[in-house]
């Protein structure tokens, strides 16, 4: 009898997801996932195999707000960066919420942020891994700049720190859905801080529908399992069962086990 799935060969088909969400939470929130995780969440189950990691930055308000932004967007380069350096080839999603929204938003789209004292206009993530990231969902961002494509939402004012007039992410504006509605304190001009709070009740399933369509294999459970390799019984049986196979099926599985053989020497 063949024995468990070898560790070595199952860490390697299990350590990298074919899509990885991460989630930046909101101002003076406990570090965590915070209002972002709803839209994670859904994301991460919608996709079977997905997993999901949260950025680890202050989140803090007031007189350190500024100083959380730019230790945020070096914690979203650092985590991202890393990420796709063990798994180049998962698929990134990246959501913010609120100062969450903002750090990725200056991470991935450079072009400075004077409010936070961030005067380098060149984007902190780099090409190469800015190639994998295929989806940003950002919500009630403060940098919500009117005019921008990828808005979603019935706010036409800017946020309390916008981007310059005319600049906008232009090289990721076709990943990007941005969510903002008038009444929105924050990234827009009203005084109605709920509104702010339930982005992800009002438009998480927008941005699910959003996110999957930029996803290769979104939704799909066979991409999960089609790298898993067959469990010990299964390869088993497919390769002898004594007493039960003819001469035939006894020549067969012996091709059928030293193509296995040759499938997980190339994956050593």
């Amino acid at each position: 009898m063949l024995s468990e799935t070898p560790p070595f060969l199952e860490k390697r088909q299990n350590s990298c997801p074919n899509v990885h969400v991460f989630g930046a939470r909101e101002t003076t929130t406990p570090q965590g996932f915070g209002s972002a995780g709803t839209v994670v969440n859904m994301i991460v189950a919608a996709n079977a195999g997905a997993t999901k990691e949260e950025i680890v930055y202050p989140a803090a308000g007031g007189n350190s707000y500024s100083s959380s932004v730019r230790a945020g967007v070096l914690a979203v380069t650092n985590q991202v960066s890393a990420f796709v350096t063990k798994c180049p080839q998962t698929q990134i999603v990246l959501v913010g919420y609120s100062q969450g929204a903002q750090i990725m938003d200056d991470a991935m789209c450079g072009g400075g942020d004077s409010s936070e004292q961030i005067s380098n206009t060149t984007a902190p993530i780099s090409a190469v891994v800015s190639a994998q990231v295929k989806a940003m969902i950002w919500m009630g961002d403060p940098r919500h700049t009117p005019g921008a494509p990828y808005n979603i939402g019935s706010s036409t004012a800017a946020g309390f720190a916008p981007r310059p007039s005319g600049q906008i992410c232009t090289a990721f504006a076709s990943i990007i859905q941005s969510y903002c509605d008038a009444a929105d304190p924050f990234c827009s001009n009203g005084n109605d801080a709920a509104v702010h709070q339930g982005y992800g009740r009002e438009y998480g399933s927008q941005a699910l529908t959003f996110v999957n369509t930029k996803l290769t294999g979104a939704g799909n459970s066979s991409l999960a399992t089609s790298s898993t390799a067959p469990s010990s019984s299964t390869l088993a049986q497919a390769v002898i069962s004594p007493g039960t196979r003819s001469a035939g099926t006894l020549e067969w599985s012996t091709s059928y086990l030293l193509t296995i053989c040759v499938i997980l020497s190339i994956a050593i």
